[in-house]
């Protein structure tokens, strides 16, 4: 369940989904590797959220060592603008 606003040095409590934004991801269930097929993996589906505050300030990107892992807008967006040669996309 979800208890309060997953940005870490925010303290906010979730009351409602009408209010900020809501993040689910998808890892594998490490108790269930290792047993059956190695094509059949349990899915683990995980519920994050930003309160709107947050929300309008970061996202949340998923790292397979560190976890969920709070992110500035302004980041993300340059990221996905990056373009071969160090320039920017208008």
């Amino acid at each position: 369940m979800l208890q309060k606003c997953a940005n870490p040095a925010c303290s906010v409590p979730f009351r409602s989904l009408r209010e900020g934004k809501l993040f689910v991801t998808e890892t594998r269930d490490p108790q269930a590797e290792g047993r059956g097929p190695s094509s059949v993996r349990k899915l683990r589906h995980e519920h994050f959220w930003l309160c709107d505050s947050c929300s309008s300030h970061f996202t949340l990107r998923f790292d397979n060592d560190w976890g969920m892992m709070t992110v500035p807008l302004a980041e993300k967006s340059r990221a996905r603008f990056q373009v071969a040669g160090g320039g920017e996309k208008c």
